[in-house]
């Protein structure tokens, strides 16, 4: 069986699977973004946290007016937003250095596409009430994570620069 995939994997070009592989995980980054937006906003999560913050210091939410109220839950609306933008920008880092064949980048790779699959199988049961084509999505990105995992890991002489052993690795 490992024979038969190791051998669908050495069909491609190494490099054009890098390539293709970091567009879909740029791709997949930005519909997971657009979901967990939906689903905090969905959810209702910036309430939540904001009478949580509240009701510890012995107060109520309807203590204050509607302005103040509407402030805080903007803060925490975009506190969370700029959360997962610097998630985004984060795997644009390990994405680049990916590409330039950096050993520690493919680890990140391999380790973000494998728990992107389980992270989106939680989603399947607790999609938060959102539409049905998330739903879908979720599944189709289970077996597309799962791809790409493998092929990473497969391929991995063929896409990274390997140290020589007592060298420093790059």
């Amino acid at each position: 069986m490992k024979e038969k995939i190791l051998a669908h994997f050495n069909r491609w070009n190494p490099r054009y699977f890098v390539v293709v592989t970091v567009l879909i995980l740029i791709i997949t980054d930005l519909l997971n973004g657009l979901y967990l937006k939906l689903f905090w906003s969905h959810r209702g999560m910036s309430e939540l946290l904001v009478r949580q913050s509240i009701g510890q210091s012995g107060l109520v939410l309807e203590d204050f007016g509607p302005d103040t109220v509407s402030e805080m839950l903007g803060f925490v609306d975009n506190t969370f937003y700029f959360f997962l933008f610097l998630i985004l920008v984060n795997n644009l880092f390990f994405y680049i250095f990916y590409l330039l064949k950096r050993l520690w980048a493919q680890g990140y790779v391999l380790f973000y596409t494998f728990s992107a699959s389980i992270l989106a199988l939680t989603f399947i049961f607790d999609n938060g009430g959102l539409p049905f084509g998330w739903t879908i999505y979720n599944i189709a990105s289970i077996p597309l994570y799962l791809y790409l995992f493998l092929g990473v890991k497969l391929l991995k002489l063929k896409t990274t620069i390997i140290p020589a052993s007592g060298k420093k690795a790059q």
